[in-house]
């Protein structure tokens, strides 16, 4: 029998019998203390009721609130993130299920977690959409208000403007979370990052040249150094890992011409040599008898810098980048070479050649490593997205279109062939290389 029955039945008793007996005092205690319960439970049953367990701040009064245990109110905190759909072949999207991944990201807030339940599509505070596997007749049914629907992307989509995600979502985002700099939210967890080692001293205020003039390094007396344990090893001069071998940025035009000029060792789907698994330790491994590697991307988009960079930059091994970014947002000076900051591919060769005969200028391209560490898989962007769905002073926001957004009026990318021939000082006749 419930409490409430069990009350209800006392004070029926209590009305039937008017005589005072010694069972019947019993029964006015019962009776009495039926009324103090049924009195104080009805309110808080009530108001329980009327809380919104699914809103991302409870409606729940000073009063109520004392009386939620602080189990429930903890709970009640939470600040929940639903995976919509895959993350390419991912259901955790590479970071895990749950509360963890913030806890050991020591991110600021940690009282956020990730699900792909989508059970729990009302009772979360934002929901992610992965633009690659979006789709557009698989969407939630209802959408509160206060849910943040959250623009999920790593690629550069250059030639998917068709995209469902692009013709279906018109005033649907209300965040995007990218590898762009000018997105909601920027992760680069997927691909990397480098940061300064704790304790490291402060950068000097006047930097020195990315790369400088081949002409004035000559004028300085760099000697060939007599004990370079690190050259050692280093008997070949530029590797490069591809298996993409047409792109929309026209590498292999570039590195092509390159070629003509300096040894370029191409491994995989593009080459004629090997390294299995590709990604392994054992290939990173092969890259200790390189001097330079080739980390060229494939399409030419703002801030598209992917793993390619990351992985020369934590070996020791000088990158060669191409490709859209501004690269000294993502690392400090003298620790790669930007394709970009040359005339030509023959002046690029000419400067390799001059890094592969004098060894001390070689080296400075490491010194970096002193004050720097590369971090392979960043967490910021996750514990930033944490700190926005904390943040009580959030304005509304609604992307009308995000496609116009991203792909920016055909300026977020830039074709090959235009920074071949604008950029780089590459002659394309019919989007070939020409001789010349």
């Amino acid at each position: 029998m419930l409490p409430m029955q069990f009350c209800l039945r006392i004070l029926n008793l209590f009305y039937k019998r008017r005589t005072i007996s010694g069972p019947l005092l019993i029964v006015v205690f019962l009776a009495f203390g039926c009324f103090l319960f049924i009195h104080f439970q009805k309110p808080l049953e009530k108001t329980s009721s009327g809380i919104d367990r699914g809103s991302a701040i409870s409606k729940v009064s000073p009063t109520t609130q004392r009386g939620i245990s602080q189990r429930s109110l903890k709970r009640r905190d939470m600040k929940r993130i639903l995976f919509w759909n895959l993350y390419f072949e991912s259901r955790n999207y590479e970071i895990g299920l749950g509360q963890k991944f913030f806890i050991e990201a020591g991110c600021r807030f940690t009282n956020c977690l990730t699900t792909d339940d989508r059970n729990f599509m009302n009772a979360s505070d934002a929901i992610l959409f992965h633009a690659n596997d979006f789709d557009e007749i698989d969407l939630p049914d209802i959408r509160r208000p206060n849910q943040r629907y959250i623009f999920y992307n790593y690629e550069t989509c250059v030639q998917d403007k068709d995209l469902p995600i692009f013709i279906w979502t018109k005033n649907f985002f209300n965040w995007t979370m990218t590898y762009r700099r000018d997105s909601d939210i920027y992760d680069a967890h997927p691909y990397g990052a480098i940061r300064r080692r704790s304790g490291a001293p402060s950068p000097p205020l006047v930097l020195p040249p990315l790369h400088p003039e081949a002409a004035d390094l000559l004028q300085h007396p760099w000697n060939k150094s007599s004990s370079r344990p690190l050259l050692d090893k280093k008997k070949n001069m530029v590797a490069w890992f591809v298996s993409n071998c047409q792109t929309d940025g026209l590498r292999e035009e570039y590195f092509a011409r390159l070629g003509q000029y300096v040894k370029v060792d191409v491994y995989g789907g593009c080459g004629t040599l090997s390294c299995l698994p590709s990604g392994s330790p054992k290939c990173d491994q092969l890259l200790d008898s390189y001097k330079f590697y080739v980390a060229a991307e494939n399409a030419i988009c703002t801030d598209y810098v992917t793993e390619k960079f990351y992985r020369a930059m934590a070996s020791y091994i000088i990158p060669i980048v191409y490709g859209g970014a501004n690269y000294s947002h993502y690392a400090p000076p003298l620790s790669y070479i930007d394709a970009s900051d040359f005339k030509s591919p023959k002046a690029l060769a000419d400067y390799l050649k001059l890094l592969n005969e004098n060894d001390d200028l070689y080296l400075k391209y490491f010194d970096w490593k002193k004050d720097y560490e590369v971090v392979r898989q960043p967490t910021n962007g996750w514990c930033q997205l944490c700190e926005m769905l904390n943040d009580l002073h959030q304005q509304p926001n609604v992307y009308i279109d995000v496609a116009d957004w991203w792909f920016q009026n055909n300026t977020s990318c830039i074709s090959g062939h235009d920074f071949l021939n604008n950029s780089l000082g590459v002659e394309l006749q019919k989007g070939k290389l020409t001789k010349t």
